[in-house]
């Protein structure tokens, strides 16, 4: 028996909007060259990691006619058909939702002053039971732009493919973030929900909800409002959850791949012995002066989220240095060129590729040829200096020429 068939091979794909996606199909591109792709075990994917990933699951066809799919994607974007969907009874919808729950929100604040101005002029005994008054806007948020994105991704892309319906192998989880918990929200069609809320009991998910929401930037997307019924120790529950991105709790997908995860908390727990991390973030970010409270507050987060991907990647050299896991690499857009194992004579510099925004906006054909190849070359190079004995036999005389 090869030794890559003993090996359970989990994928990461990180979040990064159209730039992870152009990124990610260079990392494709080049695990589909060494024969690794068709034996990944486990694909974790979060926002745009989410799109191209799920993408690739739901695809019915070779490889080259995913490819020519993901290139006219990126060549048109999500924001102009999301634009044109405004018009149209989903567009009405999503305006009704914003002024009714914008006109309930201001009756409530309203309401609020004049208790809070009640409980300053009765007695007491009276104010103090005011004060244990919990007073919350009632409605969900019925229909927003997140919602708009869900139906671009499922008419683009999905044409309304539940989770149950893709190939069990690779494994899919999309990674979504849950806001009332701060915990991770995990996708899949063998169980989704949280360690906080449970399982959900009915897991019949659509490909484009699960994708939205972990694609959903809570700068510019609404989280999810729903209520779902979750099943965790023998009993059922029905509770609102709010679902965002899901790089807010984790960028990199890496969080359902780590082996000391239990089954008794978590779900979707899956051995996996060999990990390929592919981020498209983090490397040469240099914000422009913060002279104002949004702009500063951004670049608080920014640094924030980058020191979370730090540790993440921190924990990986520590399993692979005890002996958790037996591989791993990380393709990553900010890798040190000067670092790169045998790196080829064309490479693509990171000072190239790195600027690109995290966006869902149509992108320009010099960009998508940067973003692919760099991550094509990335993936290839430390493919064969870290994960040589995972490459079949039968590719070997065609790479040993493949990069200098």
């Amino acid at each position: 028996m090869s030794e890559l068939s003993q090996r359970k091979i989990g994928l990461a794909l990180s979040g990064g909007g159209s730039r992870a996606i152009a990124f990610h199909l260079g990392c494709l591109r080049a695990l589909n060259q060494l024969g690794l792709l068709q034996h990944v075990d486990v694909l974790s994917t979060v926002s745009g990691g989410s799109v191209i990933g799920a993408c690739y699951l739901a695809h019915d066809g070779d490889f080259a006619s995913f490819e020519a799919q993901i290139l006219q994607l990126l060549a048109s974007g999500l924001a102009k058909p999301m634009v044109k969907r405004l018009f149209s009874f989903l567009g009405l919808k999503i305006i009704a939702a914003v002024v009714t729950i914008g006109l309930v929100a201001l009756g409530v604040f309203i309401f609020k002053l004049l208790v809070r101005a009640a409980s300053l002029i009765v007695p007491s005994s009276i104010s103090e039971k005011f004060e244990r008054v919990e007073i919350r806007s009632p409605l969900y948020r019925f229909a927003s732009r997140t919602h708009l994105l869900q139906a671009t991704l499922d008419n683009l892309l999905f044409h309304g493919a539940a989770l149950g319906t893709l190939p069990s192998k690779p494994h899919l989880i999309v990674n979504a973030t849950e806001l009332r918990t701060g915990s991770a929200f995990r996708f899949s069609a063998l169980e989704s929900g949280s360690w906080r809320w449970g399982k959900l009991h009915h897991n019949q998910v659509t490909v484009a909800h699960a994708v939205a929401a972990s694609a959903a930037y809570p700068l510019f997307l609404p989280a999810f409002d729903e209520t779902m019924v979750f099943e965790k120790g023998g009993e059922l529950r029905s509770s609102r959850v709010l679902l965002t991105d899901g790089g807010i709790y984790d960028n990199l997908g890496l969080g359902c791949l780590w082996p000391d995860r239990s089954p008794d908390i978590s779900l979707n727990v899956i051995p996996i012995d060999t990990i390929i991390c592919c981020s498209a973030g983090y490397g040469l970010r240099q914000d422009p002066p913060s002279q104002f409270l949004f702009a500063r507050m951004l670049s608080v987060f920014s640094t924030t989220f980058d020191r979370a991907q730090n540790a993440a990647i921190k924990r990986l050299h520590d399993i692979k240095q005890f002996g958790q896991i037996k591989d791993f690499i990380i393709p990553y857009l900010g890798q040190l060129d000067r670092q790169l194992p045998n790196p080829p004579a064309d490479l693509v510099r990171r000072e190239e590729a790195h600027a690109y925004p995290t966006n869902f906006n149509a992108m320009p054909a010099e960009w998508m040829e940067r973003l692919i190849l760099r991550g094509e070359q990335l993936t290839l190079c430390l493919a064969k200096a870290y994960l040589a004995d995972l490459l079949p036999a039968v590719r070997a005389p065609a790479l040993a020429g493949a990069t200098p």
